[in-house]
């Protein structure tokens, strides 16, 4: 999902001058790969999905909580709470607003008939569906995104400024700083 958001963020680094001297050294990363690991099998066995994309989801806040000192992994935070909230109360799948998927390349049989490993259809008894995905964004990789998604962008483009060395403080900005520090 976020492949074309990382591509343009070095990009942007890259115009901004950056490169990388040293890769952040995160804790936990064991974390991380687990998660991923956990949410490659629940595409490979669609009926545990729901249970598989949950448990993900707390490796992945595992990760983001040891790496919590950097102002970037606290954005991510934000947006990992607002996806599991969506998830975790719709039965460990994300809802998603047909109208605006259907105006996606894909194939959408499995989230129609129920057995997408991910996503369920948005309907009237879904929870809190201002956090679920909603929002059409036609891009490189067009894709249908929720609030937590815009987050989790955002706090990816923002590590990656930070791994080229170009950190770009949101804190600092508010307080009419200088906005670029180096490391």
């Amino acid at each position: 999902m976020l492949l074309d958001v990382i591509c343009l963020s070095f990009i942007v680094a890259l115009i901004r001058g950056g490169r990388i001297r040293e890769f952040p050294k995160f804790r936990r990363l064991s974390f991380l790969v687990v998660s991923i690991c956990l949410q490659i099998c629940s595409a490979l066995y669609p009926p545990a999905g729901g249970v598989l994309i949950s448990i993900a989801y707390l490796f992945i806040l595992m990760f983001l909580v040891f790496n919590r000192q950097y102002e970037d992994i606290r954005i991510f935070m934000m947006g990992w709470f607002l996806n599991a909230l969506a998830i975790w109360t719709n039965h460990g799948k994300m809802p998603i607003d047909l109208e605006q998927a259907k105006k996606l390349p894909y194939d959408l049989t499995p989230v129609i008939n129920g057995t997408n490993f991910k996503h369920s259809i948005l309907s009237e008894t879904t929870n809190l569906p201002f956090l679920t995905d909603v929002i059409y964004m036609p891009s490189i990789i067009p894709r249908v995104i929720s609030i937590g998604d815009i987050f989790i962008m955002l706090g990816a483009f923002l590590l990656v400024q930070r791994f080229m060395n170009k950190p770009i403080s949101l804190l600092q900005l508010r307080e009419g700083k200088s906005y670029a520090t180096k490391s």
